[in-house]
């Protein structure tokens, strides 16, 4: 079991926007008995747990006013468990299938870097598309140990900032579902606008608290969860971006194509009709069959001007 979760020593601002205006959206619900390694791990299982959340009265971020300390988080991320190598593969086909068009305009391959690049299965893509150098930011020391041989060298330890990356100018920048595990996401957004070079790209991918299938199920959704320092919709991320300077923004849905199994995992049924269930499915031979779905999930890409 972990210790308990520290805080902050007052209540923050909107990360994005610096509203300090806000209403209720989830109480807080954290049962200490509950948080194990795999708490802070990517592709879980729902746990639907949370901090308190309140929404933006001005830019509708839904956020943790008093969220864990950095410290805590990074011993956290550093330290969680992983096992969902098959399921960050299905998702970096995804990524990488929204990206491409956008990708194909890009002017510089010089660097390309992914925050929160796990295992490092998108890295590769990057590589086959013509970037000189790729670069994969990874805080968990288990997602690195289970990345093959020809991707671990491409991977760096630690939480992303600019010591990570010295004397490096990235042509793209990237960060998939890393947005939301941040104490503060506009330092993130700053930092990656000032690395990268005139005319780079940043693109990123958030889950949409706002999508219908996340606003059906309110606080069943599995993006209810106590990682999740914010949830962004279409505005408050437009917002995000244009605030920093870049520019050509543009914030579309994207779909994601998981094994039916992966996507029963997510639901909000009890554990004991998930594995009725699951054992139908594996009987039917159709478990590990994927399935492309909008489940409420945005892109969206900006662009550093070439002068300032």
């Amino acid at each position: 079991m972990m210790q308990d979760i520290p805080r902050l020593n007052a209540d923050r601002a909107c990360p994005v926007c610096g509203a300090t205006t806000h209403v209720n959206f989830a109480d807080e619900h954290i049962d200490q008995e509950r948080i194990n390694d795999f708490t802070y791990a990517s592709r879980k299982q729902p746990e639907f747990m949370c901090l308190r959340l309140v929404r933006c009265t001005s830019c509708n971020l839904v956020y943790a006013p008093n969220p864990p300390d950095n410290q805590f988080l990074s011993v956290a991320y550093a330290d969680a468990a992983y096992d969902s190598s098959h399921e960050a593969q299905c998702a970096a086909q995804s990524y990488a299938h929204a990206l491409a068009p956008y990708v194909a305009h890009l002017r510089g391959r010089t660097v390309a870097v992914d925050v929160g690049a796990g295992s490092g299965p998108f890295l590769p893509w990057l590589v086959d598309i013509g970037f000189q150098t790729v670069i994969g930011v990874e805080p968990s020391r288990a997602a690195i140990k289970a990345a093959p041989a020809s991707v671990r060298p491409m991977l760096r330890e630690g939480m992303f900032g600019s010591e990570l990356l010295e004397g490096v100018k990235p042509s793209l920048i990237c960060s998939f579902m890393t947005l939301e595990h941040m104490e503060d996401p506009g330092i993130f957004i700053k930092t990656v606008y000032s690395l990268l070079e005139p005319g780079g790209m940043i693109a990123v991918v958030v889950h949409n608290w706002q999508g219908l299938l996340n606003r059906a199920l309110g606080l069943h959704s599995p993006i209810i969860d106590v990682e999740h320092l914010q949830l962004f919709n279409p505005s408050s991320l437009d917002t995000l971006l244009r605030n920093t300077g870049f520019e050509d923004i543009k914030v579309k849905p994207i779909c994601n194509r998981y094994p039916i199994g992966y996507w029963l995992r997510l639901t909000p049924l009890p554990s004991s009709v998930k594995g009725v269930i699951d054992g139908v499915l594996k009987k039917l031979s159709v478990s590990d069959m994927q399935l492309s779905m909008r489940v409420g999930n945005l892109l969206a890409i900006g662009i550093k001007p070439e002068q300032e």
